[in-house]
């Protein structure tokens, strides 16, 4: 909440602002010029026309953002500023931001250097492994939370709001927030489930368009990379899939969910699931078969949970 207090005051006009100094913050630079950034949750950062806080805006970075640093820094108003492009929206933006406070409270994070890798995406950290851009540690809450009828944890919510920022960039449309069929916490009410959404981390989404119903062939590979890069383990179930005239959706599993049922556990973990290249399905439902969508997706935050 401080750094959120700390970012809406950067917002006021100048004529609101404390005493103005030339002179750079005591810490050493949080980013570096020619590598990606990225901004803190909770902080949504203007990005300013010239390096001033009364300057112009051209552009509001919302938490998690992602960018890439261009130049700098140039010190002004007690302010370590970069140039950046925020290229994770339908037109670029670009210009000056600050890295945080004059009393040292970081609002950006620096993540390494951005390449393309198989058409994909990658930061290259100071080891040298890629990893692929997006990748966010999930938070380590299991409050259970409401997103209309369907119940989930707040890590499965966070990884879904996550998700939608990834591919609304990709993408380069807006639809809107993933829509959940089914959620988490649903013990034995769809048997055609087979007891993965019985805990938590499940949860199946729509992949019709809202507004005319129709299927989204060309953007379910979009949506299914968000997923994966969020932390999930996720298939699109064709329809008929499951049972007769079962409905098309995307089916997702949370990795690392601690509340998983032991079918959902299996469908990530298990010899047929996706860490193995598999879709999870079990040999009663026509499974396990190759992943269709190419195989998992692993994060730093994955491998350092093992």
């Amino acid at each position: 909440m401080r750094a959120l207090f700390v970012a809406l005051l950067f917002v006021l006009p100048a004529p609101f602002a404390s005493a103005q100094s030339d002179a750079c913050p005591p810490e050493a630079p949080r980013l570096t010029a020619g590598e990606e950034g990225r901004v803190l949750g909770s902080v949504t950062l203007n990005v300013r026309r010239e390096p001033r806080r009364g300057d112009n805006r051209v552009g509001q970075m919302p938490p998690y953002a992602m960018f890439r640093v261009l130049e700098g820094p140039v010190c002004a108003e007690g302010y370590r500023w970069w140039r950046v492009r925020w290229h994770h929206v339908e037109r670029d933006v670009t210009g000056w931001i600050a890295e945080g406070s004059p009393h040292s409270e970081a609002w950006v994070e620096a993540r390494g250097r951005r390449v393309m890798l198989n058409g994909r995406w990658y930061v290259v950290g100071e080891d040298g492994a890629p990893e692929p851009e997006g990748c966010l540690t999930p938070p380590d809450d299991y409050t259970r939370v409401r997103d209309g009828w369907a119940v989930l944890n707040a890590r499965t919510r966070a990884m879904l709001d996550h998700a939608q920022r990834l591919y609304e960039a990709q993408a380069g449309r807006r639809y809107a927030r993933f829509v959940i069929t089914q959620g988490s916490y649903n013990p034995g009410v769809v048997a055609a489930s087979f007891g993965t959404h019985d805990g938590g981390g499940a949860v199946d989404i729509s992949v019709r368009d809202p507004e005319t119903w129709q299927v989204l062939e060309a953007e379910m590979p979009a949506m299914i990379y968000a997923l994966r890069v969020a932390g999930f383990a996720a298939w699109v179930r064709a329809e008929g899939s499951l049972y007769p005239n079962s409905p098309v959706h995307i089916h997702a599993v949370a990795v690392g969910d601690r509340d998983l049922s032991p079918a959902a556990w299996a469908q990530v973990y298990g010899p047929g699931g996706y860490l193995a290249g598999y879709d999870g399905l079990p040999a009663d439902r026509g499974g396990p078969n190759p992943d269709p969508h190419g195989g998992p997706i692993f994060c730093r935050w994955m491998l350092a949970a093992g």
